[in-house]
């Protein structure tokens, strides 16, 4: 009896020795793709997507860091495919990198205004991304004016990648009420399951960078680019969404420039009228901040200058958000599927 039951440990020892992962991939072989940029495919190959891939290169990261040195080796590369799926992309794409794609470290997504406006390829590429198990869902959104893979083939200054360079400029939504919050993946989804419109940050070449100003907007019905916005108005959105954490309103006194820097700022929404009358809202818009400047001949303590200034600041503020609304609820609705305007 003693004999059979150290048989049987034995055996569940080996077992347990034996077992491991059969699908390990161990991180000197993965090919760790940072930004993915997709476009319509214009190749022979009747390919409905191009994808391009922006991976790491372990050699130039390590070279970058020290310093100097005489190698002119970058810290990435780009790969471009195409194909009429995204999963069948990220297969071929497999095929030629030694390393097998990994994109756990994805960052940003962008997608050309091309691809936006196609009905239902937004969606298609969306899902992907969502369901793959290696995406994150704080992955950047962005919608390109041109080719998304211009966007990736540009040449920071002052960053080893270009994925690096435009997701540090992405946050600096703090610092200017002309670019949108960041779009993450996540929130788009949302969007997408309550079918309501909704809005992405732009990014566009401009010089020898990029610069994000202005908003590509999608009709919630369809998942669809309609339109753009410009930069003045998705400043008068921000105020609207009560989503400005900063930056300047510029307006003028006396025939001269003054930047007010917002500090805060607090929204609310009133309605005001209904049943048997179209509804009508009431939007009260507060901000506080400092003149971020000092101008010869204009003194901010007097009060009749200061109240032409806090006039001047709310007409502008006005204009833009009224701007902002004509265009969402007048026209864009003209180009929607759907019942509704686009307050969002």
């Amino acid at each position: 009896m003693l004999h059979k039951i150290i048989s049987i440990a034995l055996v569940l020892l080996g077992t347990t020795v034996l077992t491991g992962c059969w699908d390990r991939v161990e991180i000197d072989q993965r090919g760790f793709v940072t930004g993915v940029a997709i476009d319509k495919n214009q190749s022979k190959d009747k390919h409905k997507y191009k994808a391009t891939y922006q991976l790491v290169s372990p050699s130039g990261l390590k070279q970058g860091s020290q310093g100097g040195g005489g190698s002119t080796s970058k810290a990435y590369f780009n790969l471009s495919t195409t194909e009429n799926s995204m999963p069948a992309l990220s297969a071929r794409m497999a095929s030629k990198t030694s390393r097998s794609p990994y994109f756990e470290h994805l960052k940003i997504i962008v997608i050309s205004e091309e691809i936006a406006r196609t009905k239902g390829y937004f969606g298609d590429l969306l899902d992907f991304f969502l369901r793959n198990s290696e995406m994150r869902r704080g992955v950047q959104i962005i919608i390109s004016s041109g080719k998304a893979s211009d966007i990736l083939n540009i040449q920071p200054v002052n960053e080893n990648m270009p994925v690096e360079y435009i997701t540090s400029i992405v946050k600096n939504f703090r610092k200017t009420n002309f670019m949108l919050p960041q779009s993450r993946i996540g929130d788009v989804h949302e969007f997408l399951v309550r079918k309501e419109s909704y809005a992405i940050q732009r990014i566009k070449l401009e010089d020898s960078g990029v610069t994000l100003d202005g908003a590509a907007i999608f009709d919630g019905s369809s998942n669809t680019l309609v339109g753009m916005l410009s930069g003045q108005e998705s400043q008068g959105l921000n105020f609207i969404k009560n989503e400005t954490k900063g930056g300047i309103l510029e307006s003028k006194l006396n025939e001269r420039s003054i930047d007010f820097n917002i500090e805060r700022m607090n929204r609310s929404i009133k309605l005001t009228s209904g049943e048997t009358q179209p509804l009508t809202f009431d939007i009260s818009i507060q901000v506080e901040g400092t003149l971020d400047k000092s101008v010869l001949g204009i003194d901010p303590l007097d009060e009749e200058e200061l109240k032409k200034l806090q006039d001047n600041i709310q007409q502008l503020l006005e204009s833009n958000c009224y701007k902002t609304i004509t265009r969402l609820q007048k026209d864009f609705k003209k180009r929607s599927n759907g019942p509704g305007g686009f307050f969002v």
